[in-house]
């Protein structure tokens, strides 16, 4: 698990740098043409924070405090947390015929989390190519029915726009109240379909476009089976628990829309039809089961990932069947991937817990909202039960904290600010009871 030198410093080279374009964006969002009235830095501060790690949690209406200065600058900034600063930076190389170093190619491959440097260079030429193609599909897709509830066309065109780039990067920034569009299945099952994509990740898709029939890698494989898995599971639950509840006023069909949506938005979409401090506690919680879980490796999407949580799954099997080996598809999984999800999962169970404590005792709401709260932004979701402008400034830099290291990854995080070394020292080893 431990890294050498030069990785270690692509990890902390790229916390250093999402932390510099956090700052100059909050920057950006203060100046007079990008917002109306009054903006508190630490609002500034906390949108920039939210669109860099595309989580989508806000602490004002980005649609009536910001301009369209601003609102542009948003737009910029959650493109760049969707597709990763560090592709883009590449691409521009790319397009101007430089060579890309391997030290870059390096921080490219920590940023997109991926381990094949071979593949560093056709993703990044590709990223932002998918990005691009699937946000515009998604602008024709939606433009007539938001063109429906705007005088002008041109501002719907923007309103279309963001909202595309919204939807895709997984931020759940929106500048229309969706609960307008909650019987609308074109607007739902477009959006629902972009979100999906874009928590996929883009060495999956890249894999399926381009080697359709071939046999698949084991991760895109895992990512697909988890992802349509949780997403079924998740629009069952939804539907089921809340038909004759908060959908009880719509049509079966409608029923069916908004379930499907709920089910994609939680994987880190941060966009919602409904009020979700009216839905059941037993739905609040399975949302948070799925915010947690997240989206694929090299996504859009935050959580723990589906990679993660499948490995989790096989050495539990594993070690119920007293085998030696976390076996996956026949594969058979390296304990040093065995070792970081399980470094992962009690990463974040734990920043859950610790932040949660925090937040509870510095402000007086529910446990429930504060851990919705939490886990929504640890996972990068962004939903929220409506009390994310009211807390205090201390709890808001405890939820930007979280973003950050959701987007960046708990690894970024260790290697930055711990001073990892390789021990050579062994011990005697020790049978423990346990259980």
């Amino acid at each position: 698990m431990l890294q050498n030198r030069s990785t270690i410093n692509s990890f902390r080279y790229i916390f250093l740098l999402y932390i510099s374009v956090i700052l100059c964006f909050s920057f950006f969002y203060l100046l007079k043409p990008a917002h109306n009235g009054h903006l508190s830095y630490i609002d500034a501060l906390f949108v920039s924070t939210s669109a860099l790690s595309v989580t989508g949690l806000s602490t004002l209406d980005v649609a009536t405090e910001f301009t369209r200065v601003g609102q542009i600058l948003l737009i910029l900034e959650m493109q760049l947390g969707g597709v990763g600063i560090l592709v883009l930076i590449s691409y521009l190389f790319l397009v101007m015929g430089k060579r890309i170093s391997m030290s870059s190619l390096i921080l490219i491959s920590k940023d997109q989390n991926q381990s094949n440097l071979k593949t560093i260079k056709s993703l990044s030429f590709s990223v932002l190519i998918i990005a691009l193609s699937i946000e515009a599909i998604c602008f024709f897709l939606i433009y007539g029915e938001i063109r429906k509830g705007y005088n002008s066309s041109s501002e719907a065109a923007f309103v279309a726009a963001f909202h595309s780039v919204a939807s895709f990067t997984n931020s759940g920034f929106t500048l229309f109240g969706f609960n307008a569009y909650k019987t609308n299945k074109l607007v739902l099952y477009t959006t629902a379909c972009v979100i999906f994509l874009g928590s996929l990740g883009f060495p999956t898709i890249m894999e399926t476009l381009l080697s359709f029939r071939k046999k698949k890698s084991l991760f895109t494989k895992i990512n697909i089976r988890m992802h349509l898995i949780l997403f079924g599971v998740g629009a069952l639950l939804i539907f089921l628990l809340e038909s004759n509840k908060e959908f009880s006023p719509l049509k079966l069909a409608d029923k069916i829309a908004n379930s499907i949506f709920l089910s994609a938005t939680l994987r880190s979409g941060g966009m919602t039809t409904v009020d979700l401090s009216s839905l059941a506690e037993t739905t609040v919680l399975i949302f948070m089961c799925l915010m947690f879980i997240g989206g694929a490796s090299s996504s859009t999407g935050g959580g723990i990932r589906l990679t993660t949580f499948r490995v989790l799954i096989a050495k539990m099997i594993s070690v119920v069947k007293s085998q030696e080996h976390t076996v996956i598809d026949k594969k058979t999984i390296t304990q040093e991937t065995v070792n970081k999800s399980f470094l992962i999962f009690l990463s974040f169970t734990a920043l859950v817990v610790v932040s949660t404590i925090l937040i509870v005792f510095i402000d007086t709401y529910s446990l429930e909202k504060v851990l919705f709260e939490v886990v929504s932004a640890l996972t990068n979701t962004g939903l929220s039960l409506g009390i994310t402008s009211q807390l205090s400034g201390i709890s808001k830099v405890i939820l930007m904290c979280l973003m950050v290291i959701g987007r960046i990854g708990i690894f970024t995080l260790i290697y930055f600010v711990f001073r990892v070394e390789n021990s050579k020292l062994k011990y005697l080893r020790e049978d423990l009871a346990v259980g």
